[in-house]
């Protein structure tokens, strides 16, 4: 195997790994979401579905929550990058905690839209990772409005977090 076939080995790996993985991020629910067609439920309206909306509705204000920070962060770690691309190194430490706080958002909304048992000690866990994210920012609050809105995010989770 010669090096460009390596290289192109390489590149098809790591697409088909972003696909999947996009595929299953909390954060493209929505988009998923708008575009499925409508669904007629209208032949078991009449049912009685209290039972599957509690269980699966338990956690839904903290996925939503969760998801929104992982999209702050996420949209904080580009504006981080391009900034260190140009040889500012002033939002290296920001970079860090937005990755570890996008992450460890992320698993918490996928485990609160499964309703799982494990997501109030994962939640309780994310705090200490978005406080880190938070301080990280927090310097840059007046100059990047993207800072900001990542500080924001962090505050509100870790307010929903500490709810729990």
């Amino acid at each position: 195997m010669n090096r460009r076939e390596f290289a192109r080995g390489a590149i098809g790996l790591a697409t088909f790994g972003s696909l999947v993985a996009s595929a299953d991020d909390p954060r493209m629910v929505a988009k998923a979401d708008k575009a499925k067609p409508a669904v007629d439920h209208s032949a078991h309206a009449g049912m009685d579905h209290s039972a599957h909306q509690a269980a699966s509705g338990r956690y839904a204000a903290l996925a939503a929550t969760f998801s929104d920070c992982a999209a702050a962060a996420e949209d904080c770690i580009a504006h981080c990058q391009s900034v260190l691309a140009t040889g500012d190194k002033s939002l290296g430490e920001c970079l860090k905690t937005a990755l570890a706080c996008d992450t460890s958002c992320v698993a918490v909304a996928r485990l609160a839209r499964l309703d799982s048992e494990f997501t109030a000690g994962f939640a309780k866990a994310s705090i200490a990772v978005m406080e880190a994210c938070a301080a990280a920012c927090k310097p840059h609050v007046e100059h990047h409005a993207i800072c900001k809105a990542c500080f924001d995010a962090c505050g509100k989770t870790i307010s929903a977090a500490k709810a729990i």
